[in-house]
């Protein structure tokens, strides 16, 4: 015999966006594997979904690994396992890849129950990425490493998860790149306070500054990489901006100098023109 193992979408935030499908798959498992148990319990309790027979396993990213032969010997028997995160759609930035990689190789049924997902739900209401997108996961935490990251992005529509409490940094990031266009941003989304904040990043920046309930929660942030421009009046206007900020000389030409991809030398001579044309 052969199980199936169901990968399956879960609301983000709002219950009623649970499929119907996802109800009736839910209530058919031998087994649920889950990020948290206690997440997933209070779920099937609000969905009046009974928990299975073989109960919930957690499944999060350190026990993927250490139950997985253990989970592949109940598709052996032929179980019905479900897969779900904690929110949204597993495999997402969620714990699942290997268990799903592992499941199809071992030649059991992997089928997807689409629904609810933080990214796509962004991207649908943000006005950007029809013609295709870049998903990043969640940008790194070190503002040194997200500006090195982001400025060595291509072209086009890119999106990132973020946590809210990180949004103003961010923004000082993308402000820092010309070649960044529109930013949008969605945060506690299907909730009761989703919010999508729309503009260029240093406007937004100086929202995020000035609004400490826009820090609370999750966010997708999505911006447009347009083709940057490294003329030396925009080198200059940057660091101008780094400069009103309160950053010493030395600062500003370091982090125009990484968020371009420019020679520190450069940068620092048009520092020098900068500094003689001062009062």
């Amino acid at each position: 015999m052969s199980g199936t193992l169901w990968v399956v979408a879960t609301p983000i935030g709002n219950l009623e966006d649970i499929t119907l499908r996802a109800v009736r798959v839910l209530g058919q498992a031998h087994r649920i594997l889950c990020e948290d148990t206690r997440r997933t319990r209070a779920l099937l309790e609000a969905l009046s979904i009974a928990v299975p027979a073989g109960g919930l396993v957690r499944c999060d990213a350190h026990a993927e690994r250490e139950r997985l032969e253990e989970i592949l010997g109940w598709l052996d028997a032929g179980e019905t396992l479900v897969l779900v995160s904690d929110a949204g759609t597993p495999g997402l930035n969620d714990p699942g890849e290997r268990l799903v990689r592992e499941a199809a190789a071992a030649g059991h049924r992997v089928s997807p129950v689409p629904g609810p997902s933080a990214l796509i739900a962004a991207l649908s209401a943000s006005g950007l990425g029809s013609s295709g997108f870049h998903f990043g996961g969640f940008l790194p935490k070190s503002n040194e490493a997200a500006r090195t990251l982001i400025a060595a992005l291509s072209q086009g529509v890119h999106a990132f998860f973020v946590p809210a409490r990180d949004l103003h940094e961010v923004m000082d990031t993308l402000a820092l790149l010309p070649s960044i266009g529109e930013v949008v941003v969605a945060r506690e989304l299907t909730k009761l306070h989703e919010t999508f904040y729309r503009g260029d990043a240093l406007t937004l920046r100086d929202r995020f500054g000035s609004d400490q309930e826009a820090l609370l929660g999750e966010a997708v942030v999505i911006f447009e990489v347009l083709p940057s421009p490294t003329e030396d009046t925009v080198v200059e206007e940057l660091l101008r901006a780094q400069l009103n900020q309160g950053r010493s000389p030395k600062a500003a030409v370091e982090a125009v100098a990484g968020a371009l991809g420019l020679p520190k030398r450069r940068v620092y001579q048009l520092m020098l023109t900068i500094d003689r044309a001062r009062p």
